[in-house]
């Protein structure tokens, strides 16, 4: 605690209470970035919380971005049956895409899922792009592609859209 802090508690008449949270708070001040827990063996670790965020993998931006569009949005289109005709159809295998890659977020009644498949983990966006190119691979059908999303769905237990 900075000198000037010091004198301005000082100064003022506190409780024995409003004592024992300023003693409280100075000794925060002396372990900024850090977390005290408890491990297994029942002793006291001082964990740097700012080291242990910059230590997990963090989502990029620009890699997103290339999954999304010039892999998994790319495929699809250039792969599923074009025209109005077929609008319905690639609605309903979007859906269960999006179903996957927003970890299980389905639209509400109003149309709105409250997630952003553009913003779907890395590791989403890529199992996605795995199962299209799998189905490409198989030059399976656009009803393969929706059983293969439906089956993964299931089997992270994320459900199908209504």
């Amino acid at each position: 605690m900075a000198k000037d802090d010091k004198t301005k508690i000082e100064q003022r008449e506190l409780s024995e209470a409003d004592r024992e949270r300023l003693e409280i708070l100075q000794k925060s001040e002396e372990v900024k970035g850090e977390q005290l827990s408890i491990n297994l063996d029942d002793e006291i670790v001082v964990e740097n919380q700012a080291k242990t965020l910059l230590d997990k993998k963090i989502d990029d931006p620009v890699e997103k971005f290339q999954l999304y569009y010039h892999g998994l949005a790319r495929l699809l289109k250039d792969n599923l049956p074009k025209g109005k005709e077929n609008e319905s159809a690639r609605r309903i295998i979007y859906d269960e895409k999006n179903i996957l890659i927003n970890r299980g977020a389905k639209k509400n009644e109003k149309g709105i899922r409250g997630s952003d498949g553009r913003m779907a983990y890395i590791e989403d966006l890529e199992m996605a792009i795995e199962i299209v190119a799998d189905w490409l691979s198989k030059k399976g059908s656009p009803v393969d592609l929706f059983m293969a999303f439906w089956d993964k769905n299931e089997e992270l237990g994320y459900g199908h859209q209504d």
